[in-house]
């Protein structure tokens, strides 16, 4: 079973993601003193006392709008809401109550969800007792906090575990997390909301609308996934522009911890230099990849043949030519099947395992085809391999510690990925001074 769910929600700055954040240990929201940072719900497994719950950190929630985009973003609040057993309301006590806390109260009130109110911002001692004019709302006992500083975390932890419901397991959410990278307005977000079955990325035809990484779980065969969507990364974010730069380095956050990585390219342009830079991130962690050559649509609008498109995005990508690439439409859902099909394979060649009797084999007829170049005049000898834990496959070969070119590297691992059956999985070898067996 899921996890218990705690939403926090409020008008914009009041301190929602500053709490997220401190909760957490960790900053995962991106905080900063302008209104509205916060566009999406983003979702993180919380421990508190040893009771772990799913803690859902939401926009700020305005008055109605006919901007489309704030109107997502209090949808997204009131889903958050819906989902929850339990409602952290926040409020700024040094503020005091606005008309917009009312409205926001009155919203609450009628979802029958258990609500803990919580006045932010009671910094110092000599500001303790402010807290009480959000009594007002007659939402139950407020707890008056300092999220920046952690005053009263622990009153609110306490509150919150009392009111949890008993019925939830205590299991982790676990899925293959899957995290979703791209340069700007090239369909992350609308590839994300199909994949999920709901608008859980918000999408906008301006670039940038996706800060934060936002996640969310589905599954396909009997695998469940947790698919990532994450900020647009930018070939240069200028550090002057702060949020740009932490949601590039968020981006670069999820990859990292992420088993799987799909890429988008926008197939209705040519690749630029921000889409070889993505790639490039991809293959320096060694990352098992799938890229989704987008809009595919807009080519037969273009009347541009797909099949000669898609090799010309092989080619600007020749230099990680086993990655497989998918044309897909996010829009329509064309080509989709394919793409979780190929995903599902990319991850089982990255989690294959081999005996050390089959990569010896390997290395002998690689061997056998080419020798290693001497190193200055010193002969270079390998003496076995073995796979080394952890995905993608890792190998270790024991050799007398001279220097292997690069060259003869990339010749090894083309070699090694044909004869292992690894033709869409990138491989690492590593070589290791070790004696000879006797």
């Amino acid at each position: 079973m899921p996890l218990p769910v705690v939403a926090v929600v409020g008008a914009p700055n009041v301190g929602k993601s500053t709490l997220f954040n401190r909760m957490l240990g960790r900053r995962k929201a991106i905080v900063s003193d302008m209104p509205g940072v916060t566009r999406d719900r983003i979702a993180a497994e919380c421990d508190l006392f040893g009771r772990k719950v799913t803690l859902v950190d939401t926009g700020g929630m305005v008055s109605g709008s006919s901007d489309r985009l704030t109107s997502q973003v209090r949808e997204e609040a009131m889903k958050a809401v819906e989902e929850a057993d339990i409602v952290l309301f926040m409020t700024d006590a040094r503020a005091g109550l606005t008309p917009l806390d009312l409205e926001v109260a009155g919203v609450l009130r009628t979802s029958g969800k258990p609500i803990i109110p919580v006045a932010n911002k009671v910094d110092v001692p000599a500001l303790e007792g402010i807290e009480l004019e959000t009594c007002r709302l007659g939402l139950g006992e407020v707890v008056g906090i300092s999220a920046e500083e952690g005053r009263g975390l622990d009153e609110l932890v306490d509150r919150i575990v009392r009111a949890l419901p008993e019925t939830h397991s205590q299991s982790g959410q676990g899925g293959v997390p899957v995290a979703i990278v791209g340069r700007p307005n090239v369909g992350k977000s609308s590839l994300f909301n199909r994949l999920v079955h709901e608008e859980r990325a918000l999408v906008a035809p301006v670039p940038g609308t996706t800060r934060d990484p936002v996640d969310a779980m589905f599954s396909r065969a009997g695998t469940v996934y947790r698919i990532i969507d994450t900020a647009g990364i930018r070939r240069r974010a200028r550090r002057g522009e702060e949020i740009e730069w932490v949601s590039v380095l968020k981006a670069r956050q999820a990859l990292e911890e992420a088993e799987l990585a799909v890429a988008i390219v926008d197939a209705s342009v040519e690749v630029g230099h921000q889409d070889l830079a993505i790639l490039g991130l991809i293959g320096q962690r060694h990352a098992p990849a799938v890229v989704v050559a987008n809009k595919v649509d807009l080519l037969r609008e273009q009347r541009v043949p797909i099949r000669a498109r898609l090799q010309e995005i092989a080619r600007a990508l020749g230099f990680s030519s086993y990655v497989p690439i998918v044309p897909v439409s996010a829009l329509t859902g064309e080509g989709l099947d394919q793409f979780l099909a190929t995903l599902e394979g990319v991850r089982e060649e990255s989690r294959r395992r081999f005996s050390t009797a089959e990569l010896n084999r390997a290395l002998q007829e690689i061997l056998s085809e080419k020798q290693p170049p001497s190193d200055r005049g010193r002969e270079v000898r390998f003496y076995y391999m073995t796979q080394a834990g952890g995905t993608p496959p890792r190998f270790i070969v024991f050799c007398n510690g001279r220097q292997v070119p690069e060259p003869y590297r990339r010749y090894m691992a083309g070699r090694l990925r044909t004869r292992l059956g690894l033709l869409r999985s990138p491989l690492v070898i590593n070589f290791r001074r070790r004696r000879p067996v006797r």
